[in-house]
């Protein structure tokens, strides 16, 4: 786990040095440049870059950036806030996605694999077609285009949900605003990601239910319910807990179009608003959090195995 993280961290690096411009052209006007320094805008210019480090060398600005992370420094906003620490930038908005997309997620795995232990018990039925198409369905539908559906359905055709959240002074009733805010992007994530939990455990009961132990099951008289729950499942939920870990990498680029499409102040709409304004170390900070936490997820995927199967555990 430390050897990926520090690869990824220099990945990280690299990455943005080959980005067109600096972040100064976000702030200053163009037309200043690099030896141009009469005026006063290009004069200033020329001190942020010094300021910010962006004339060293590639190599030195990299060992800065590697010593500055291992110290637990992510450096600070340029554009979006200058001055302020990006952990700062950061710590609000990654609540907001915490508790909206953490919802959302366990929604969508406990109707997921509700759906995917039907279909795959019942494969080649009527009941396993209808649940397989449609999640496929939903699976290829763009989240943006979704989440603009049910917006102009059930918040402006017939005005169910609210458009904008309201606040108050009652914490409470704040509360109560909000989860009902956002109940439509919840929605959309749901319909969007659904199939990747359902036909994963779909597929995987498909394959697990010609095994020998499966038959021996049935041939000792045990109900469809014994079977699935002693037999079945236990040996169908691996696959799902590797599709699971790998399921939060993808939570963020779903985070960036929901979070858009219905103005709501998280991680996802940062990064998208540090992308615009070429603030580099707040896109760096927030790129290392999320492969780290894939990483951490995967890891805990790996330690689950051992307990989950005992031909890991034994090995």
């Amino acid at each position: 786990m430390v050897l990926t993280i520090l690869f990824i961290s220099s990945l990280n690096f690299f990455i943005f040095q080959v980005l067109p411009g600096d972040p100064t052209r976000a702030l200053l006007p163009r037309g200043c440049g690099g030896n141009q320094v009469s005026n006063g805008s290009c004069s200033f210019r020329a001190e942020l870059i010094a300021q910010w480090g962006l004339n060293l060398p590639v190599a030195q600005r990299y060992l800065i950036y590697m010593a500055n992370i291992i110290q637990g420094n992510l450096g600070t906003s340029i554009t979006v806030r200058p001055g302020v620490p990006v952990t700062e930038v950061i710590a609000p908005t990654l609540s907001t996605t915490l508790a909206l997309f953490g919802i959302a997620t366990i929604i969508t795995m406990w109707l997921g694999l509700l759906l995917g232990r039907i279909a795959g018990w019942r494969r080649g039925r009527a009941s396993d077609v209808v649940i397989t198409m449609s999640t496929l369905a939903m699976y290829s539908m763009p989240s943006f285009w979704v989440g603009l559906l049910l917006v102009y359905a059930f918040a402006f055709q017939f005005p169910i949900f609210p458009l904008t959240i309201e606040t108050s002074a009652d914490p409470i009733v704040n509360l109560l605003d909000t989860m009902y805010y956002w109940a439509l992007p919840i929605l959309t994530f749901v319909l969007v990601n659904l199939a990747w939990f359902s036909l994963t455990l779909r597929n995987s009961l498909t394959d697990v239910l010609p095994e020998d132990y499966m038959v021996t099951a049935r041939a000792k008289g045990l109900s469809e319910r014994q079977q699935l729950r002693w037999h079945a499942l236990p040996n169908a939920r691996l696959p799902v807990v590797t599709a699971s870990a790998l399921y939060f990498g993808w939570i963020v680029s779903g985070a960036i179009v929901i979070e858009t499409v219905f103005t709501i102040n998280g991680l996802g709409r940062l990064t998208w608003t540090a992308t615009e304004a070429n603030d580099y170390p707040l896109l760096g900070a927030i790129f290392l959090l999320l492969t780290i936490a894939v990483v951490i997820a995967n890891a805990v995927a790996d330690v689950l195995y051992m307990y989950l199967d005992p031909r890991v555990r034994e090995a």
